[in-house]
Formats: structure tokens, C-alpha cells, sequence
């Protein structure tokens, strides 16, 4: 907000307990603007005993004036007003605002903080409509959200329902399109709409790394979903017909425009409900030879409780119930630990690979965890005597764990870091299987670019030279997979958390990176990724671009050709996040299965996925 140095008013329209006036009052943005908060009444004298109370705020009030005859001004000072109204009933705002002295022919600034969506949409239709003309010389910010109808979406709207205060006009208008038309329709003369992830990158690059670094973060996704999901909505006329615009100066949102053209059809997927214990997401699966998933690690529910998750779990993925159980490790060192965004990776001779992962942003593994399987006979459910479809017992089902003690290279003795949100995948070339390990997060809000290959015979080290042409720069969350002797790795997070519409190729016969050119690919990140015939499958994902946002994506890698689904429509009782998750290709079923999924967002709690997802190769790829 740029420094009034005139008194012009700032109108507050549910204010709540918002300490907007005391900040902006404490750095010297006010001036000699007044600033005015409507709230219902109760609010606003909880609100200024609240304020009496604390020394600091109370010192910073402004000395109050004689009592006013409309009772519904709680408090005047000389630059501060209190009002206690029902933004629904006009008459009673308008006549107090009159009272207090405000001149309506005054350059004014009209602000919302989520309170017009929870008015009826006809009440805060009228509101907008009175402020156009009574302010002739105005401009209304709103903030609030749209975009209800995707997974995250739905998840928002059943969180502010489950609170008693459901979103009320988020479905007449839930876009950023529909928003502008609304207040056009309204009287206002310009109306601009600005989008939360477009804010934050207008911000100058070192106010973003100051709040990048403020504490420990690693929930890069629902941070996007939620900016994704809220607007600044700016109308203005008369003399600030031009403030719209110049807030929304500089915005992304044309860029979005470019990627309908590849976005064309309507995913069709099979959902089938399992248990909860395969309710997880940052978890690792894999596809055994015997037709069954190992399934280790994640975030998930425990004892009843959210937390991370140790153990392995196997699931019968030849039948539609998904019967699962647990797998006893014999983990004398416990180096399996309980970890997330960890990479595991099956060799030939059916040993697991477990490398990176963490416990918290700031604990991270290095340690290289091999994984054996002794058995993998599963008791099925009718040859249970309880209701219960998952059972130990003894060593039905068992495997054990060791701590690799990997050796360097003799031409390269640098240790590759610990690191989390990476990916690895194995190569074969000849008879010799390995592993590539690229990108990553580490502590210390590092993002890595380096690129190791790990030897499975002699289990040495060898560092990718990076310094190259089309060499990738440092990403996370990405996704990584394997074309023949080709690691093709697409997409991820940069180091200005800036999710990346680009697919690297590392030829492992000559160690060399190349970037491929592919018109109009979508940003993503948190996505998975298989080949199939030639293809490239991207698997869900998180970016910025509400309207772009991933779906299922395809690449032919011969031609580079591309092709984006949308995503099918949303079920309001089960709720689809399609990030974090894992996935499996079924080669001779021409099927792709889906496992686990979601996050813990700060503001809407958590969402774990409560099924397993299929998609049919056949209808993607044709």
C-alpha cells in the first residue's frame, strides 16, 4: 500500500480482529488517513476491549471523541473509527459512515479479507452495488477464493463448512473471469483480478527469500493449491479508475492462454476403495515380479494419528480388493527408519534400493538401505478368521534390511549429499544395472543439481559432470524414468520455488545431458512418470496456473509431440489430490495404478487419498 499524504479513508468491511491499522500505523504507511472497520457489533466491542487490554495497542490508539449519536460508531479518534454493522443491511452502514463524517466524494480504498463470500450472494451483490455509487471515486479490493469444483477445491469448501462458515458465493462465481464480470456488471467501471501465486512473484526477489527462509517448509504443493485458490479482485472508478490496474500490473495470467491448445479431452479413470493403511502420501512403491506392491514409508495415519510412517506393506494388485500386509523387516540397525520423499528402486536379483529421504526439513538420510524379501506369501481374507483383511504372522511375509557400505570412485571421491524430493532409477547397460540419482532438497534450504551414478556390482560412486550444455539446473521434486539407455527427467521445483515446464535426457553410453523442445508443456512438479511405447506418462502434478493445472500428459519422445488430459470431474465426498502420490506401470494390463496422494496444507488440515486410482494406456496413448 503506497503512503496516503492526504486524509483519505480506508474502509475495512469485516475487519475482525484484523491489526491491519496498528501495523501499517507502526511503519508510517497511514499518514493522516483515516481508517474505518465495519463488523458486526459483538466483533467490534470484543475487538477494542481486546485492544484496551494489551499495553502496546492501546498506546497506539488515538485519543477517542465525544461519543456519537449513532450508536452504531463504537469508537472515533482522530484517524481511527470503529463501526459495528451488518454489512447486509446497508442503510445502517451508510448511516453510520454519515455520521462519522466521512466524505463519500473523498478518494476512498474499500477493502475485504474473505468476508464477501460468506455473505448471501444477493447481500453482497447490493453491498458492491451501493459502494460503486455511493463512492464515485473508489477503489474495492476484494480477497477471496474460487476454483471449487477441483480436489483441492472441494477439500476448502467441506473445511469451511465443517467451521460453520460455508463459502456462499464461490459457485456463482468461481472464476477469475466470472469475478471480474461480477463487479463490472456492478457499476464498476475497471476491474482487474490478480492471483496469489502472481502476487508472491511480483514481490522483489529478496522480500521472497526473506519469507522462504522464515521457518522450515517442505509443503511446496499445498502452498500452490491454496494460492491457486484465492484472488485479489480489484475494481476502481473516477479518480482511482487507474489503481486496478496498476496493482495488477506485470501479472501471469496471460500466460496460462498458451497451454489450452494441448489440453483437449477428458480423462476417464477407475477408482477402487482399500484400506487405510494404504492412506499415505511421500511414500515409495514398487512393482514385484509376483504381481504384488511393496509399499514403504510416507505420511500417513498410525495408532490413530497422523505422523510419518516406518515399515513396508505389500498389496495384492491382481484382484480389485487390494488386500494388503504388512511385511515384517528384520531391521537390527534400524536403518529403515520412518521417512518421506525417499527414492526405492528394484534391481534384477530382487534386492530394494532405499536412498535419501527424511524425517524432518531438517534431518535428512544418507544412508543407502538394501531391502531383501525372504517371502511374499499373502494370507488372503477368506482364510482369515477376523474381519481384518491385513495380518502378520511369523515369517509369511518377511524381508531384511542392511546399511550399504558404498565405496567412491577412484576419479571422482566426492560423497553425494544427503537429500530428499530427488529421484533415482536403474539402468541396465549390459549386464551391469545402475543407479542414477539426480536433484533433490538437502538442510539448509539447499536445492542440488548434482547427478551421481552408483555401480551395483563393486557399489561405487561416479559424478555426472554438470558443467554441459542442456545439463538441468538445480529441482526438486521432479520425476525421473528410463527409456531405453536414456533418463528422461521432467519437470520439478527451482530454486525461486518456481515449478518448471521442462524434460532433460541423460544418455548413460556417453554421459551426456540434452533438453528437448516441447511446444506449450506444462509447468509441474510432485508428478510421477512412465514410458510406454516410445511415450512419456506424466501423472498428476502441482503448478501455478489454476486454468493449466496437470493432469495426465504425454510425450511421444520420437517426435516430442504432446498432449494433455484434463483431469475427470470431482466426487465432493472423495476428494482427489493428485501430487505426492505413487505409481506403478502393469506392462501387459496396458494399465497404470495409482497409490496414495495428498498433503498436509496449514490452513485446511490434512488429506490423505482414499483409493487407488487406474488408468487405461490404451485410452491415452491410443
Amino acid at each position: 500500500m503506497l503512503k496516503m499524504k492526504s486524509q483519505l479513508p480506508i474502509i475495512s468491511l469485516g475487519a475482525g480482529f484484523d491489526t491491519s491499522y496498528f501495523r501499517l500505523k507502526s511503519e508510517k504507511f497511514l499518514c493522516d488517513s483515516t481508517f474505518i472497520e465495519v463488523d458486526f457489533e459483538s466483533v467490534i466491542t470484543r475487538k477494542l476491549k481486546c485492544v484496551n487490554s494489551h499495553s502496546v495497542l492501546k498506546a497506539m490508539m488515538p485519543e477517542g471523541a465525544p461519543k456519537c449519536s449513532n450508536k452504531s460508531v463504537i469508537f472515533q479518534g482522530r484517524n481511527y473509527i470503529l463501526i459495528g454493522a451488518d454489512l447486509r443491511v446497508i442503510y445502517e452502514l451508510d448511516k453510520a459512515l454519515e455520521d462519522a463524517g466521512i466524505s463519500f466524494e473523498c478518494p476512498t480504498l474499500i477493502f475485504s479479507e474473505c468476508a464477501m463470500t460468506y455473505i448471501d450472494v444477493e447481500s453482497s451483490n447490493r453491498l458492491i452495488e451501493w459502494a460503486s455509487k455511493k463512492f464515485p471515486n473508489a477503489a474495492f479490493v476484494t480477497y477471496e477464493q474460487i476454483h471449487p469444483d477441483d480436489g483441492f477445491g472441494l477439500i476448502m469448501q467441506k473445511h469451511f463448512q465443517s467451521i460453520g462458515s460455508p463459502l456462499k458465493s464461490i459457485l456463482t462465481f468461481p472464476n477469475e473471469k466470472s469475478q471480474e464480470n461480477r463487479y463490472m456488471n456492478l457499476c464498476w467501471t475497471e476491474c482487474s483480478i490478480l492471483g496469489m501465486n502472481q502476487l508472491f512473484s511480483m514481490l522483489p526477489l529478496e522480500e521472497q527469500k526473506r519469507i522462504q527462509s522464515l521457518e522450515l517448509f517442505d509443503e511446496f504443493e499445498e502452498w500452490h493449491l491454496k494460492c491457486s485458490h484465492y484472488i485479489l479482485a480489484c475494481a476502481s472508478q473516477g479518480l482511482l479508475a487507474s489503481f486496478s490496474k496498476a496493482l495488477c500490473s506485470g501479472t501471469c495470467n496471460d500466460k496460462q492462454h498458451k497451454y489450452e491448445s494441448v489440453i483437449s479431452k477428458r480423462l476417464h479413470w477407475t477408482v477402487y476403495e482399500h484400506g487405510s493403511e494404504l492412506q499415505r502420501f511421500g511414500q515409495q512403491c514398487v512393482l514385484l515380479p509376483n504381481g504384488l506392491v511393496l509399499t514403504f514409508g510416507g505420511f500417513g495415519i498410525q495408532d490413530g494419528k497422523h505422523q510419518r510412517l516406518g515399515g513396508c506393506l505389500l498389496t495384492d494388485v491382481t484382484t480389485e480388493t487390494f488386500q494388503s500386509q504388512k511385511l515384517e523387516v528384520e531391521d537390527q540397525g534400524h536403518c529403515m527408519g520412518q521417512r518421506i520423499h525417499h527414492c526405492t528402486v528394484l534391481l534384477k536379483d530382487q534386492r530394494l534400493v532405499v536412498i535419501g529421504g527424511r524425517s524432518s526439513p531438517s534431518k535428512a538420510y544418507n544412508e543407502i538401505v538394501t531391502l531383501r524379501i525372504k517371502s511374499t506369501t499373502l494370507i488372503h481374507s477368506s482364510e482369515l478368521k477376523s474381519d481384518t483383511k491385513t495380518q502378520t504372522s511369523g515369517d509369511i511375509v518377511s524381508a531384511e534390511a542392511h546399511v550399504l557400505t558404498h565405496q567412491y570412485s577412484s576419479t571422482d571421491s566426492e560423497c553425494p549429499p544427503a537429500r530428499w524430493r530427488h529421484t533415482a532409477c536403474v539402468v541396465q547397460l549390459g549386464d551391469v544395472e545402475k543407479i542414477v540419482v539426480f536433484g533433490g532438497r538437502a538442510p539448509g534450504h539447499k536445492v542440488l543439481a548434482s547427478c551421481f551414478i552408483l555401480e551395483t556390482e563393486k557399489w561405487t560412486w561416479e559424478k555426472v559432470p554438470q558443467d554441459q550444455p542442456g545439463a538441468p539446473g538445480p529441482r526438486h521434486s521432479h520425476s525421473c524414468t528410463v527409456w531405453k539407455s536414456v533418463v528422461v527427467i521432467s519437470g520439478g521445483v527451482d530454486l525461486k520455488e518456481k515449478p518448471l515446464a521442462a524434460v532433460h535426457t541423460l544418455d548413460l553410453n556417453t554421459l551426456k545431458w540434452k533438453q528437448l523442445f516441447i511446444p506449450s508443456f506444462i509447468p509441474r512438479y510432485s508428478h510421477t512418470s512412465h514410458i510406454w511405447k516410445n511415450n512419456l506418462i506424466l501423472v498428476g502434478g502441482v503448478n501455478t496456473f489454476p486454468t493449466a493445472s496437470p493432469g495426465v500428459g504425454v510425450v511421444n519422445l520420437q517426435t516430442c509431440q504432446y498432449w494433455e488430459w484434463h483431469l475427470p470431474p470431482q466426487d465432493l465426498l472423495r476428494p482427489i489430490l493428485l501430487h505426492n502420490h505413487s505409481s506403478v506401470l502393469q506392462e501387459e494390463r496396458r494399465k497404470i495404478l495409482i497409490f496414495g496422494g495428498g498433503g498436509n496444507c496449514f490452513s485446511f488440515g490434512t488429506h490423505l487419498n482414499t483409493c487407488v486410482i487406474e488408468i487405461d494406456l490404451q485410452e491415452l496413448c491410443g
